[in-house]
């Protein structure tokens, strides 16, 4: 009894020998397989900041972080970057889609997935939006200025079919000059930026590129070009009291408007509509021969491209005078002359108005006036511009009910003045002043 009984505890004590240590050898192999498992689980990556804060299209983007290598995936705002340039734990380097938006950064690796706390201003470059031109015309070798929208990055400009050479951008502005080669006229622009193409209309954004007659067929009435033709007339002796250059008549005149620039022509006298529509005063381009301007026109030259420009101040009118709608209430008389025939403007102030143009502060009018406006005195119907002698400019008014001769206040007369400067003729738009 006793020998069984010791057999049997030393194989009890065996058996929990042998199941410690099984235990124990399996407590030894867990601890080794989570130490396993936790050195492949990967770090979550963190991204601290983005730089630059706001970049277009195409930019490259450094994303700072922790945890960053092999990353899966970057997007900006949900859209994926077009290339990852370079990857380490602590920086990325990515490539700014063209489809992006404005918004968040993301990072994606094994370890999971990181957002930037702040947003990435996507800049989008379309293509430019034009608001102005100035000026409104200019000759070819002249600068204008564009203004708009997306100005910065305008790479080439195009005036009509000719490139403009870009000479300055800035974010609402590019400064362009006109190539040689450009024909006159009405043109459109073709701009080109690095969001694409667009191309103005002749219709909602006016641009000329103009010729201006020789220089020394304009009058400046203080030109210091010795070749400069100049300008003569007349005045009537019954009519007129003033006639001339504005730093020669100083002192007889009595109203002497301030220069518009520099010395003017000067007209005063009286008016009556017994005799002023005629005209109280005119002066105009010394008279050439026929011929002379013939390769400033053409041969094919057509009266909406011919422009009469001046500088013009009427003086003090009549109460009434400036608003009337009747068509003799005329203030002038803007000719261009021919061997037998000449062609006239004679506006009232509400037709000046009408089209447009407005008095200084000094009471100076800048207008530029196409020849489709003038009328065929001589009714010959012969009119060829190439074969124009001279242009030239009449003092007429329709007030006053003098009939006694020499014109005065006292006998109804009513005193008139008319001033000008920079008188010429422009093919293919207005002049801008």
């Amino acid at each position: 009894m006793n020998k069984n009984y010791n057999l049997l505890r030393k194989l009890q004590r065996s058996l929990m020998v042998a199941t410690m240590v099984a235990l124990g050898s399996l407590a030894v192999s867990c601890g080794d397989d989570e130490e396993d498992e936790d050195d492949n689980i990967a770090p979550i990556p963190t991204i601290t900041s983005i730089s630059p804060d706001s970049a277009e299209p195409g930019d490259d983007i450094t994303i700072t972080g922790t945890d960053l290598s092999d990353a899966t995936s970057v997007t900006f705002n949900e859209v994926e970057a077009a290339a990852i340039v370079s990857n380490t734990a602590t920086e990325i380097v990515a490539t700014l889609p063209e489809n992006a938006s404005t918004g968040k950064v993301s990072v994606a690796t094994a370890g999971g997935l990181a957002i930037s706390e702040d947003d990435l201003t996507v800049i989008v470059i379309g293509a430019a939006v034009v608001e102005s031109i100035e000026p409104i015309s200019a000759q070819v070798g002249e600068n204008i200025v564009i203004t708009g929208i997306d100005m910065e990055t305008v790479s080439s400009v195009k005036i009509g079919d000719v490139d403009a050479n870009v000479v300055s951008t800035t974010a609402t502005t590019a400064e362009v000059t006109v190539g040689e080669g450009t024909t006159y006229g009405a043109k459109t622009l073709t701009i080109v930026n690095e969001g694409g193409s667009t191309t103005t209309s002749v219709e909602t954004t006016k641009f000329y590129v103009i010729q201006m007659i020789d220089e020394i067929y304009q009058e400046t009435f203080d030109s210091e070009n010795p070749d400069v033709i100049g300008m003569t007339g007349s005045a009537d002796g019954e009519e007129s009291t003033v006639h001339g250059v504005s730093t020669d008549v100083s002192e007889e005149a009595t109203d002497l408007p301030p220069a518009i620039d520099g010395a003017f022509f000067h007209m005063e006298g009286f008016s009556s509509m017994e005799y002023s529509t005629s005209y109280m005063a005119q002066l105009g381009l010394r008279t050439q021969d026929v011929g002379t301007f013939a390769d400033f026109f053409g041969d094919a030259i057509a009266a909406e491209d011919i422009y009469f420009n001046i500088q013009i101040n009427f003086g003090e009118l009549p109460e009434g005078y400036a608003t009337s709608e009747d068509a003799a209430d005329i203030l002038v008389g803007l000719r261009i002359r021919f061997e037998t025939d000449d062609y006239e403007w004679t506006p009232t102030m509400k037709e000046i108005h009408d089209l447009g143009f407005e008095a200084d502060e000094n009471g100076w009018y800048n207008l530029s006036v196409p020849a489709t406006l003038f009328d065929d005195d001589a009714a010959i119907g012969t009119f060829a511009f190439k074969d124009m002698k001279r242009y030239a400019v009449a003092q007429r008014r329709n007030y006053g009910a003098g009939t006694a001769l020499p014109l005065s206040t006292a006998g109804g007369g009513v005193h008139a003045t008319l001033s000008f400067d920079n008188v010429s003729i422009s093919l293919g738009g207005p002049l801008s002043y």
